[in-house]
């Protein structure tokens, strides 16, 4: 059964183009690294790395040794590649947010951008997150709040797709602040939350809704549930409406603000 989990946890971020995707993100990288005061030769760990673009290889070249850890480690490829032509090295590895493959204390600086919202067991998550931090050590997490464009996209693909196994927590969660001090709280962390906003731009609507549906891997795996059942265009108008909905440009383009929470604290 663990496997099935695994598997399914996997398939959104292996599925699609993420490494081209998470592009969109790259800006919330460099507000939490300026927030958790970074300096060369801090140790840092990427909970939820990715290919690297976001914290692992920007991290590595303010001077951090960073590792970078990920379950799925088919973008390793990508990461390997991206650090080769930014001339940092990162170590890659693969685990689980809910059970890091490190002993306690072994990092000045642990950070996550909505990677260990992702893991069911949030606890487990925050006490993990909590337990490789250096005493002294910062850590910085990012999460999706639960109004606005992230917020309602989550609604969106709750309606459209299954619902997760039982006893799994969902990641809309961590977009309340209440459920962010009570699980780094149980992990006897204190945190502060702020919330800030990135902004995705896109050519158009239609051309933001061709991103998502060709390089985004949760929709990517939407599709494949979807389309058989004859509910994909119905997905991908309620989509398109939603972006329309909360686009700020007047000019044709498409400007999304979408807004998330940063959560800092310190060992």
């Amino acid at each position: 059964m663990a496997g099935n989990d695994e598997a399914r946890a996997r398939a959104p971020w292996a599925a699609g183009d993420w490494d081209s995707f998470s592009s969109l993100i790259a800006p919330v990288g460099k507000v939490l690294l300026d927030r958790i005061g970074l300096e060369a030769g801090l140790e840092l760990l990427d909970v939820g790395t990715g290919s690297g673009g976001t914290i692992a290889i920007p991290a590595a070249l303010r001077g951090a040794k960073v590792t970078g850890v990920d379950i799925t480690t088919e973008l390793f490829e990508h990461g390997r590649r991206r650090a080769a032509e930014a001339g940092v090295e990162i170590e890659w590895i693969e685990g689980d947010a809910a059970e890091l493959p490190f002993a306690e204390g072994s990092f000045d600086r642990v950070t996550s951008t909505f990677g260990a919202m992702f893991a069911p067991d949030h606890a487990k998550a925050a006490s993990e997150l909590v337990r490789v931090c250096r005493p002294g050590g910062r850590l910085g997490m990012t999460t999706w709040t639960l109004n606005g464009m992230a917020g309602e996209l989550f609604q969106l693909t709750g309606r459209f797709l299954p619902p997760p196994p039982p006893g799994a927590q969902v990641p809309p969660q961590w977009g309340d602040e209440a459920h962010i001090h009570e699980m780094f709280g149980a992990a006897g962390l204190e945190v502060t939350v702020t919330q800030e906003t990135v902004e995705f731009e896109y050519p158009s609507v239609e051309a933001m809704v061709e991103a998502y549906t060709t390089d985004f891997g949760v929709f990517v795996v939407a599709r494949e549930i979807l389309e058989p059942q004859g509910r994909w265009d119905e997905f991908v108008s309620d989509f398109s409406a939603l972006v329309a909905r909360h686009n700020r440009a007047g000019d044709g383009t498409a400007r999304i603000g979408s807004d998330y929470l940063l959560i800092l604290g310190e060992r």
